[in-house]
């Protein structure tokens, strides 16, 4: 493994998987996406890209969340952005928002996980780290093409006058960019790829029906990175065992390139 330039953007494999509700196996994520990355093509919708410098993943203890929310983060400050982190459960953001401390948050996500606790009694979880994140860092939350939510979720949202583009309803591009014209720099963007539909991302762990198509939320990626300009951004909840035939891998990975490929040079 190489040392990584200053300023290069570098790829980081956050394996948690300790408080997942339903479909195991997204810890397997970073080492899937890094097994394919040599055989394909890296051609983006702004020309070809290099994979990023690979800092490895997170050396984590299976099962203790807060002692890995904690290595996350140590991980991340020593590496300093722009960086494309690969997960993992979604709790791992957390700890990108910790290290960062962005005054906007993009959440491109199905759920908005804005619960108090989950499951209950529960207060660190990947449903719960959104709400965290607004309590310890009075971070600014932008919730896009979020489809499966509570009351309690939306609720939140609207107290905090935090914008929400509903996945439930078809989603145009000035929906989109209305919402993104809020966020105030530095930003952070964290996408779950259970955002799009179980038929286009039969690799989650908590699948929900409907969605975006992948072209879909490419579109929507690439406006978030190009209004936004975050410092980094995260692809989380990619769970291999629930994958066919790599469907998922393949769109996980041309995501990753296209994110790195904005914040290299163009």
């Amino acid at each position: 493994m190489r040392a990584c330039r200053e300023g290069e953007v570098k790829l980081i494999g956050a394996p948690m998987e300790d408080t997942l509700s339903f479909k195991p196996g997204a810890r397997f994520g970073p080492s899937k996406i890094r097994q394919i990355l040599p055989f394909l093509e890296y051609t983006t919708q702004f020309g070809n890209a290099a994979i990023p410098c690979d800092l490895g993943d997170v050396d984590l203890l299976q099962g203790m969340p807060l002692e890995n929310l904690a290595r996350i983060e140590a991980l991340l400050r020593k590496a300093g952005p722009p960086w494309v982190m690969i997960g993992g459960e979604h709790t791992a953001t957390l700890a990108a928002l910790r290290a960062l401390r962005p005054k906007t948050y993009i959440h491109i996500d199905a759920h908005m996980d804005t619960r108090d606790e989950w499951p209950p009694k529960q207060k660190i979880s990947h449903a719960t780290f959104v709400r965290r994140a607004v309590e310890e860092l009075g971070i600014y939350v932008i919730y896009i093409a979020v489809r499966a939510y509570d009351d309690e979720e939306r609720a939140f949202a609207e107290e905090m006058g935090f914008p929400v583009v509903d996945g439930n309803r078809r989603i145009s591009r000035r929906q989109v960019l209305d919402a993104l014209s809020t966020a105030t720099r530095p930003a952070y963007i964290s996408l779950d790829v259970d955002v799009m539909d179980p038929a286009e991302m039969p690799a989650v762990g908590t699948p929900e029906a409907g969605g975006l198509t992948y072209r879909e939320l490419e579109g929507v990626f690439v406006d978030a990175l190009l209004v936004a300009r975050p410092l980094a951004v995260d692809l989380m909840e990619f769970s291999p065992p629930n994958d066919v035939s790599d469907i998922g891998a393949t769109r996980v990975a041309r995501l990753l390139l296209t994110a790195a490929k904005i914040f290299g040079p163009r």
